[in-house]
């Protein structure tokens, strides 16, 4: 299994490409282009997610990426408290001010688990590569 780990902030974000990072962590892993347009697309709303919605607005997160055994695993890790929101069943109507990134994340990974961890908040995808 390969992974990739980047430290991630505010500032790093400001003056980073984190996607273009995730794309080649892809492509150097064979990913189709459709998997890593899913994949890219997730994360940067789960990152766009704790830095819009978390209460003590997480400075500091760190991203994971595990590619093998036919699957692509995002491991997001940042130091906010918990919060249970729950994915909409449907694409949220364009004036709602938010929920989309959660129905989008729900709707094209293959697994989205959320838990408490010892610092904050785990978010864990994954998705098939077959």
């Amino acid at each position: 299994m390969n992974s990739l780990q980047i430290n991630l902030n505010k500032a790093l974000l400001a003056k980073h490409s984190l996607c273009l990072e995730v794309d080649q962590f892809m492509l150097q892993n064979q990913i189709s282009t459709s998997q890593r347009f899913k994949i890219v697309t997730c994360v940067l709303e789960a990152v766009a997610n704790v830095i819009s919605h978390s209460n003590n607005r997480s400075k500091e997160m760190i991203l994971i990426l595990h590619s093998g055994d036919d699957k692509v695993v995002i491991d997001l890790l940042d130091n906010s408290e918990l919060q249970n929101n729950q994915a909409p069943k449907q694409c949220p109507n364009t004036a709602t001010e938010s929920g989309r990134g959660l129905w989008i994340m729900h709707s094209w990974m293959d697994n989205v688990r959320v838990q408490e961890s010892v610092a904050g908040t785990h978010l864990q995808l994954s998705l098939s590569t077959q």
